[in-house]
């Protein structure tokens, strides 16, 4: 076997595990982006727990063959780049969206090709939706706050109780005490 099919291998076999670790992947076009703000971009995302790769895409095609992807060959055209989203989606989502806007304000899901989420395929309209969900923090903060409503709402109803009764019986004192 020629040694470029044995790297060849490796890499879409490093490509399906990264697939297979990240939550999201986001599949971004860095045509006409210059190398700084790129990196940046690297940076950033690398902050956020993920990853920016970029290779071939007929790489990339046969990392995604056993995927609902191989059917979205459109996603893979032209200077590709795939964003690993590995701790929180939305956060990743986010930076890519927000960069996007940079790069083009009237249409920010120009650069946005789609994305693959859970065995899924996402439409750029969908990496936006994930992007505009707040922060993992707030929703957890949410959750707890509905959760702890009817609990507290409970403590205060057992708590109002014994305070209408004594409330009662003082209203009864009173009521015999002016007869």
């Amino acid at each position: 076997m020629r040694r470029s099919w044995e790297i060849k291998g490796k890499l879409i076999e490093s490509y399906k595990e990264r697939i297979n670790r990240a939550k999201l992947v986001i599949f971004f076009d860095f045509t006409k982006v210059d190398a700084y703000p790129l990196s940046k971009l690297r940076l950033d995302i690398k902050d956020l727990g993920g990853e920016i790769v970029v290779g071939k895409n007929t790489l990339f095609y046969r990392a995604f063959m056993d995927t609902v992807i191989a059917d979205h060959r459109e996603v893979l055209v032209g200077p590709t780049a795939l964003v690993f989203a590995y701790q929180d989606p939305a956060a990743v989502a986010k930076k890519i969206f927000e960069f996007s806007k940079e790069l083009n304000k009237d249409n920010p899901l120009a650069r946005i090709r789609g994305g693959y989420m859970e065995g899924r395929f996402l439409k750029p309209s969908d990496v936006q939706m994930i992007a505009e969900l707040p922060p993992k923090e707030v929703l957890v903060a949410k959750l707890m706050g509905a959760l702890q409503a009817p609990l507290i709402n409970f403590i205060l109803a057992l708590k109002s109780a014994p305070q209408k009764l004594v409330l009662t019986l003082k209203a009864i004192e009173d009521k015999k005490s002016q007869t």
